[in-house]
């Protein structure tokens, strides 16, 4: 009974080990992606988020397909690049010194994972909202997906408006039940 405990034990020990490759998904990534693949899709999404930093239609029409859709927090928000750029301005109107800085960039096949903060100052109209004159900053993440040319065919965006809001003082008052 010993030995075979022994035996089985010893088994599963060296299938264990045969199973583990000892290489992280980073690793299995750039097996299949060249160096420079993965470093034209992390330069193509700072680009993209300089374009929101600098309010800069130009540098966006570069980095995306002009059907680009962008999703925020699960809803479509815009379906091209003149319905971001309405979408980018409205936030520089906002807060005319919008910032977003990445925090990490993750490339996995044809999509980057963006870890970012978005900051600025609101000191113009949010909507129909007045200005504060409160400074923002906020943490976000984007799954950007590129089509075979490098290109950004969609973003889904993820970030937390109501903890925005609280930031320039608003404060969420409890429903009218009735």
């Amino acid at each position: 009974m010993g030995k075979l405990l022994f035996n089985m034990l010893t088994f599963l020990i060296l299938i264990a080990m045969g199973c583990k490759d000892g290489k992280t998904m980073e690793d299995k990534n750039s097996l299949t992606m060249t160096d420079a693949a993965v470093k034209s899709l992390k330069e193509s999404t700072e680009n993209y988020l300089n374009a929101w930093s600098q309010n800069d239609t130009v540098l966006l029409q570069e980095v995306s397909i002009k059907k680009m859709v962008r999703n925020v927090n699960g809803k479509i928000v815009s379906v091209n690049q003149n319905e971001l750029f309405k979408i980018i301005q409205f936030w520089h109107r906002a807060l005319p010194d919008f910032k977003m800085v990445e925090k990490e960039i993750v490339v996995v096949g044809d999509r980057t994972f963006v870890n970012w903060i978005g900051t600025g100052t609101n000191t113009g109209m949010f909507g129909d909202i007045p200005p504060t004159g409160k400074k923002i900053q906020t943490e976000g993440f984007s799954v950007l997906t590129f089509d075979d040319a490098g290109l950004i065919v969609h973003e889904a965006a993820f970030y937390d408006l109501l903890g925005l809001m609280t930031e320039w003082g608003y404060t969420v008052s409890p429903p009218v039940m009735e």
